[in-house]
């Protein structure tokens, strides 16, 4: 490979961490909004029970790691509700969804796809996401 494709390809996988960064903080965003309004949509934790679609009009909110088939969000499940983050952090994990959400904490996280090793993929998370995935 030359040095202009490895460049070009690096800028390319930055381009989507960005986007996906972006998308993330748009939901967030969204989420800390509606907890702080108030309102019946919320949980006894004060957070939306779910994120909607329809709260995104026409601002992109998706995960360009992710295929554009893979479901959107997806709810915690019940073991993961005292999680700050997902049991699997990699789109393969869960139901593959591009984002996870725990209603209960009111966090939202980027799934992010394997990579070539471990560590490759946790900071690969951690830079989408922001912060240290604590398993």
């Amino acid at each position: 490979m030359t040095a202009l494709r490895l460049y070009e390809t690096h800028l390319e996988e930055q381009n989507a961490v960005d986007s996906t960064r972006a998308a993330l903080m748009t939901i967030r965003s969204e989420v800390g909004i509606r907890s702080a309004l108030g309102g019946k949509d919320l949980n006894e934790f004060g957070h939306p029970m779910n994120v909607d679609t329809t709260w995104f009009d026409h601002v992109p909110t998706r995960n360009v790691l992710a295929s554009e088939h893979a479901p959107w969000i997806e709810l915690a499940m019940p073991n993961e509700l005292a999680r700050n983050h997902p049991s699997d952090p990699t789109l393969r994990g869960g139901r593959g969804a591009m984002f996870w959400y725990n209603p209960v904490r009111g966090i939202v996280r980027a799934r992010v796809p394997d990579q070539t090793t471990d560590e490759a993929t946790l900071s690969l998370y951690e830079a989408v996401n922001g912060d240290e995935f604590q398993p």
